[in-house]
């Protein structure tokens, strides 16, 4: 049947000049908020309705050689640990700015962001792909424990290029979540559902992991040159058995009548290039922008990354990753900019792990504020154990209700030096 995808945006959205980072009003993130919650059970789910978006299944358009909900009926998330290095931009002699731009980001369902290093010098993003999923996706990226407590109320599909092989966080997530240990003894038939490129050389899962290399065969500098491909993990890999677990939102048609004025939010990690970020409502798409600003130069949107002319063919070198095949390409190209119709920050308290290793308290409850509609409205979040979804409640104490679209959650570590959350 034929389905129709809103991609992107009209060009005043790539045209902003507004005043970058500016101060609006502060939340104080870290205040008691006395909202007495009527605590949510599961949503029921709508077969013509996407559990993680709100949108009509039948309206979706899906290109050609991508899988998902919306192309085959089944329900099967997978979550991707992407690199944020620089704040999605980068360049170099041949690519000027979007070098480290989300491969096919634009078809994610739900993007989480987190802080990676203490002080604000960077910040990792975990993408939800569902309704499309993809061929190619990435720059993959290192796990850390907030990721691995994500892909537990998911109970889905997880790629990662690896982690800390010194230090048991990651993997004791892992296994109090029941998972069989990845870099353990993996086959065909029993290849477990967390997939790491490091592994790849030795694991079933290898034939899908690539690094991206120019058209004489050199690999591009620089550790954000990991892709997957998705299509060839649904189809060959995630067993077909695995159920992963329910967590649909609840959505609204309606623009949200409560709250105060919320069309721009700036969000301060404490380093302005490499993790702050500018989210401007842009009325006639029901959607927020995402700016950043390089070291040089007025800010750009947040954008998707696109390969021009990938080819999966034998290469020199980097044989440990990819057993001698790569995605040779003759360059990247910025795609469209990346928007979100919900934007939540979620107050965290983060400890961290020697000093160097984030460790934010996921399980439990805090303050949540949302943006949807160019409106501001405050709220709690609530999660009872592991593998329960967290839930996103408003100031009436019920499951708040989202705008039908991508939505953002940002991790954030009030208390910590330089970060802040302010609106206007």
């Amino acid at each position: 049947m034929k389905r129709t995808l809103s991609l992107v945006l009209a060009l005043i959205m790539l045209l902003s000049v507004t005043a970058a980072f500016a101060d609006g009003k502060q939340i104080d993130g870290l205040a008691e908020r006395k909202i007495k919650i009527n605590e949510a059970g599961l949503n029921e789910v709508d077969d013509l309705v996407s559990p993680t978006t709100g949108r009509n299944l039948m309206e979706i358009e899906v290109p050609g050689g991508f899988l998902g909900l919306a192309a085959t009926g089944e329900y099967q998330p997978i979550l991707v640990q992407v690199s944020n290095a620089d704040n999605g931009l980068g360049s170099s002699s041949k690519i000027k700015n979007y070098r480290n731009a989300p491969l096919n980001g634009i078809y994610a369902d739900v993007v989480y962001e987190a802080l990676q290093k203490k002080g604000g010098g960077e910040s990792r993003m975990t993408y939800v792909f569902s309704d499309i999923i993809p061929d190619f996706v990435g720059f993959v990226r290192s796990t850390r424990i907030q990721h691995a407590l994500y892909r537990a109320e998911w109970e889905a599909a997880f790629v990662t290029s690896g982690w800390n092989y010194a230090v048991t966080d990651v993997p004791d997530v892992w296994k109090a979540n029941g998972l069989p240990d990845p870099t353990g003894k993996r086959t065909a038939e029993d290849p477990g559902i967390v997939y790491v490129g490091d592994l790849g050389q030795t694991k079933p899962w290898g034939p899908y992991v690539f690094r991206v290399f120019d058209k004489s065969g050199k690999k591009y500098s620089g550790a954000n040159t990991e892709i997957f491909n998705l299509t060839g993990l649904l189809t060959d890999i995630i067993p077909k058995d695995h159920v992963p677990a329910n967590h649909a939102w609840k959505f609204t048609d309606d623009i949200p009548a409560a709250g105060d004025s919320g069309k721009f939010v700036y969000v301060k990690f404490g380093n302005e290039n490499n993790t702050d970020s500018r989210l401007e409502y842009d009325a006639s798409t029901n959607a927020y922008i995402r700016y950043v600003k390089p070291a040089k130069g007025e800010d750009l949107p947040y954008r998707t990354n696109t390969l021009i002319n990938p080819v999966v063919k034998k290469v020199q070198g980097d044989g440990r990753n990819v057993k001698g095949l790569g995605v040779v390409i003759e360059g990247m190209e910025a795609g469209d900019p990346i928007t979100f119709n919900n934007v939540i920050i979620q107050q965290v308290d983060y400890q961290w792990i020697n000093f160097t290793r984030p460790n934010p308290k996921l399980i439990g409850s805090g303050n949540a504020d949302y943006f949807m509609g160019g409106k501001h409205i405050a709220g709690v979040w609530e999660r009872k154990d592991l593998t329960s979804r967290t839930v996103f409640y408003g100031e009436d104490g019920n499951e708040i209700e989202m705008q039908r679209g991508r939505t953002l959650i940002i991790l954030m570590p009030y208390g910590e030096k330089g970060a802040s959350v302010s609106y206007e």
